[in-house]
């Protein structure tokens, strides 16, 4: 579970991400959606601890950041980018950063993003999309009780876009709690329950998804259409 309290990051004068006070309860998937500059990865960030509140607190499971080995134990964290070493291969790769997350690396966890018989490549010779693939094995090695994901879907072809999408379901199944942050309207109505429309900083309202087309249109409806630019939880909604 992840509760925002109040949780806001100011830089100077300016709001990265104006307070908000929201709960997320086990087996949801929970879309941020925005374009550049509208809150996303602050908010993400604000989650994994990489940056600390201007106000408030965030809560994983009911530990707060100051309590930071526990924290870090509740949630496994997927960035938008990152460099590994091109030399080392999959296999090296992933056992390398399972033993830092204290977890065994789980040929199960390689065969699931599709990398299993990939194992001995170079990293080097990774397309983008493998090595997205690449990192979210690192987010899922120790089966922790939430996913943070930023932008999980770059580089992904459409197969892998819904491969992706099971394994968000299958993990939401088995107790969950996933936040993923995407730009593309698409994505956020085909892979998650809940979207959280931001703009400037702020959850400018929500759609709760139930069909995934009608989804996609309220969502262009707001980003596209809308003339109203105030901050309205819930200001659209699937039926």
């Amino acid at each position: 579970m992840i509760n925002c309290v109040d949780v806001g990051k100011k830089y100077g004068n300016t709001w990265s991400l104006h307070p908000i006070r929201e709960e997320i309860n086990p087996g949801r998937i929970v879309a941020l959606c925005g374009s550049n500059g509208a809150g996303k990865s602050t908010l993400l960030n604000l989650m994994n601890g990489t940056i600390e509140p201007s106000t408030g607190v965030i809560q994983l499971n009911g530990y707060t950041i100051k309590q930071r080995t526990k924290y870090n134990q509740n949630f496994g964290y997927m960035p938008d980018d990152f460099s590994f070493d091109g030399a080392w291969t999959v296999e090296e790769t992933f056992a390398y950063y399972s033993f830092l997350q204290g977890a065994r690396p789980i040929p199960k966890i390689l065969e699931r993003v599709g990398l299993y018989e990939h194992k001995q490549k170079r990293v080097a010779e990774l397309s983008k999309g493998m090595r997205q693939r690449l990192l979210l094995s690192q987010a899922l090695v120790s089966e922790p009780d939430i996913l943070l994901l930023d932008e999980p879907t770059n580089g992904l072809d459409p197969i892998w876009m819904h491969t992706l999408g099971d394994i968000l379901r299958q993990e939401a199944e088995r107790g969950a709690t996933i936040v993923f942050s995407t730009h593309q309207l698409d994505v956020a109505a085909m892979l998650s329950d809940e979207v959280w429309m931001m703009r400037a900083g702020s959850v400018c309202g929500k759609v709760y998804v139930q069909e995934e087309q009608a989804a996609y249109e309220r969502l262009r409806e707001f980003f596209f259409e809308s003339k109203d630019d105030t901050c309205q939880i819930d200001v659209a909604r699937t039926k």
